[in-house]
């Protein structure tokens, strides 16, 4: 028995019809992605507008979920598909500070030292330089690295110099100062044993952190080589460091005061000192939300 054709094909054929819908979903994908873009311009903007230096990718409709520590160091590893060549885990928080009054900065030596690669001048006296190139500076004396830096050659990451030295040193502050490179007693560049500082900047355990705009910081606290457990180690380390470094403001003063944030009263926040952060692998790797109260040294997150 023979069928006609038309008997077979009763509607009508539409070949591009499956290509169309491709085309419209990546339109519609493309659009998600520049509304996205758009929204994370602008919220860079507005940080950089306020003197922030948020770690965080902004992303719309993005759930707010917080893991331990201990969960963090294991989803970082999750996203490290395409392992980037010298990438280190850094972590972001803000705190609950007014820098407007006070200031959050210092320096701490990590259990567990980073590889790094940082030239560090020592300023001392000019009878000292060859013991200070031994003990490991790429760089050392006061008239020959003064003259030096007032033509503009910056060769070295770090600055460290004793007491005797700093007036000496303060003739070139104008051009340390801007770069964030001028020693000072606060952040531990200012010692009296030169030779050990030198020993533990070289070393990689030396971390210095300061808060800026928002009552924000990030610091890197170890490398991806590392194991989860020094990562948590140095994690909990610089935690602690960061509650000695705690000011007397943010506590409301004699305990039941005013917050230090103006604004928010009322609760426990006043009493709260981490109110975000996050870990983040390498420049690439998404960053992933910790919970505050998991961070401090006596929870159990470390752990699990």
């Amino acid at each position: 028995m023979l069928i006609h054709p038309a008997q077979v094909r009763t509607k009508k054929w539409k070949p591009f019809h499956n290509m169309h819908r491709a085309n419209k979903l990546r339109e519609i994908r493309q659009k998600q992605q520049a509304d996205a873009a758009q929204a994370a311009a602008e919220a860079a903007a507005e940080a950089a507008a306020a003197g922030g230096t948020s770690a965080r990718t902004v992303r719309p409709n993005e759930p707010t979920v917080a893991t331990t520590p201990f969960q963090a160091t294991r989803l970082m590893r999750a996203f490290d598909v395409f392992p980037e060549k010298g990438a280190s885990v850094s972590l972001w928080t803000r705190l609950n500070v007014d820098l407007t009054r006070e200031s959050v900065r210092g320096t701490c030596h990590l259990p567990h030292g980073l590889d790094t690669k940082i030239r560090i001048l020592a300023f001392c006296a000019d009878d000292e330089v060859q013991e200070m190139l031994a003990a490991g500076a790429d760089m050392a004396g006061i008239t020959e690295p003064l003259r030096r830096i007032n033509l503009g050659n910056l060769d070295f990451d770090r600055c460290i110099a004793t007491p005797s030295v700093m007036p000496q040193v303060m003739k070139v502050s104008k051009i340390l100062g801007p770069r964030k490179m001028m020693p000072n007693p606060k952040s531990g560049t200012v010692v009296t044993n030169l030779k050990q500082a030198i020993k533990e900047a070289k070393g990689g355990t030396l971390l210095e952190f300061r808060a800026e705009g928002q009552g924000e910081l990030q610091a890197t606290i170890a490398d991806a080589g590392f194991a989860d457990a020094k990562i948590l180690e140095n994690m909990k380390f610089f935690v602690q460091s960061l509650l000695r470094a705690r000011p007397r403001g943010s506590t409301g003063g004699k305990g039941k005061g005013e917050p230090l944030i103006p604004g928010k009263s009322g609760g426990d926040e006043k009493d709260i000192y981490f109110l975000e952060a996050t870990l983040r692998l390498g420049s690439a790797g998404p960053p992933v939300r910790v919970d505050p109260e998991s961070m401090l040294p006596t929870s159990v997150g470390y752990f699990r």
